[in-house]
């Protein structure tokens, strides 16, 4: 696993490096101030499994320097990592090709949670910004909009909750109390059963719902 975040503030790059270190043991972790030093560590570096990009860096405006990246290193996921949480801005950047937004006041627990995530194929954003956004995905026809018509089991609901904080299976089996394995089948069961491919879209389909403040009987 190489990463490369590039961040123009030393003691978070440092305090990054720490939290990454728990993606794995074989993680290595290149860290640069800017996109211009970013550019000899790609051209070196052709194998980076994951980028981590700071928005507001000098030189290249936000949106110029995730393009770049895309172009450089197109098979290669590009998350966000800043302070700014406008819901337009995050829209603006996935639109671009970013792979995922995470605030920096997000806890180190859900932050390696969402990398993994989008190290598996899927796009993070927080619940909490997919609120604000003014692009709202498409909602399947066949779902009704009443809260109290949910088409998940109790036990499905708790495990989607686990879902839009960004947790893994193995983090929501420890938490919930059941094996990894059944943890698989409620996730698969819950996309089945809202008609999406994913964990974002079903986090996405469930905030429009209003699912996820739903009490629990």
């Amino acid at each position: 696993m190489k990463v490369l975040l590039i961040d123009d503030h030393e003691l978070f790059r440092d305090g990054m490096r720490y939290v990454l270190e728990k993606l794995g043991e074989d993680t290595e972790i290149i860290d640069v101030s800017s996109y211009e030093d970013a550019l000899p560590v790609i051209n070196d570096n052709k194998d980076i499994d994951l980028i981590l990009l700071d928005l507001g860096l000098s030189g290249l405006s936000d949106t110029d320097a995730l393009e770049a990246l895309c172009v450089e290193l197109p098979s290669t996921p590009v998350v966000i990592i800043s302070s700014n949480d406008d819901g337009n801005k995050v829209q603006e950047i996935l639109d671009m090709g970013a792979q995922g937004y995470i605030p920096k006041s997000t806890p180190s627990e859900i932050l390696i949670s969402s990398l993994k995530l989008v190290l598996s194929g899927g796009v993070y954003i927080p619940p909490e910004i997919l609120l604000r956004m003014d692009k709202k995905p498409v909602i399947p026809a066949d779902i009704n909009n009443k809260a109290n018509d949910i088409p998940l089991t109790p036990r499905q609901l708790e495990v989607l909750k686990k879902l839009a904080h960004g947790l893994s299976n193995k983090e929501i089996s420890r938490l919930l109390s059941m094996a990894e394995p059944t943890v698989r089948v409620h996730v698969a069961a819950i996309f089945k059963q809202l008609d999406v491919s994913n964990r974002t879209k079903a986090v996405h389909l469930a905030l429009q719902k209003g699912w996820l403040n739903v009490e629990l009987e």
